[in-house]
């Protein structure tokens, strides 16, 4: 009988503890203060009367793609006229040992009348006869022909004040004849210039015999 007391007593005080917890947190609940969570809408003021600040950002008028550009203007006319030297004549020299030296005779000659423009008009009188003659001589029907590479050029003499130069071109040849290639072989050829309005002229060129 004492046991069931106790048991009893027990319940009634575990029942007791439960009740006293709910109303401690309904009081809680009760007392939490409210919060407002309505936005604030900032109001624009449209007035007349707005302050300027320094701290404001102002807005750029123009894209960095507007912005003036540092150009550097080059005027060629204060550049100093080029000067033809020896170098230049060696140059021209051996373009013309190199096309004058190939031909074939089926080629109408144009390895000496596409030279002209680079002769003067003794070396043009010459052309002329040349390719006269060799018209004038029969052809065989049979393909021949030679093909000229320019390998070195010497100066051997080069007059500033006259304007006369005067090149050695050493080169390498070939001949052909039908379906036959020849042995190659060296050939100099003397290449003497002048100069005329500024530019180089061929006014004599002479192959070293074999």
């Amino acid at each position: 009988m004492m046991e069931n007391r106790k048991k009893v007593g027990l319940l009634i005080i575990i029942a007791a503890a439960l009740i006293l917890a709910i109303i401690i947190i309904m009081f809680l609940k009760k007392t939490e203060p409210v919060v407002d969570i309505t936005p604030v809408i900032p109001t624009l003021n449209t007035g007349a009367n707005l302050v300027a600040s320094d701290n404001v950002p102002i807005a750029p008028t123009s894209t960095p793609g507007d912005a003036p550009r540092n150009y550097q203007t080059y005027d060629i006319s204060k550049e100093a006229p080029y000067k033809l030297n020896a170098i230049d004549a060696s140059k021209t020299a051996a373009l013309f040992a190199e096309v004058l030296g190939s031909f074939s005779n089926q080629s109408n000659y144009e390895n000496v009348t596409s030279l002209e423009i680079y002769m003067t008009p003794k070396m043009k009188e010459w052309s002329d006869k040349y390719v006269a003659d060799l018209r004038a001589q029969k052809y065989s029907g049979e393909y021949s022909g030679i093909t000229t590479q320019a390998l070195t050029t010497k100066v051997l003499s080069y007059d500033e004040k006259t304007g006369k130069a005067k090149i050695e071109i050493q080169t390498q040849r070939q001949e052909h004849h039908v379906d036959t290639l020849g042995a190659s072989f060296l050939q100099k050829m003397t290449v003497e210039l002048l100069k005329v309005n500024d530019e180089w002229k061929i006014d004599g060129a002479f192959w070293e015999k074999k």
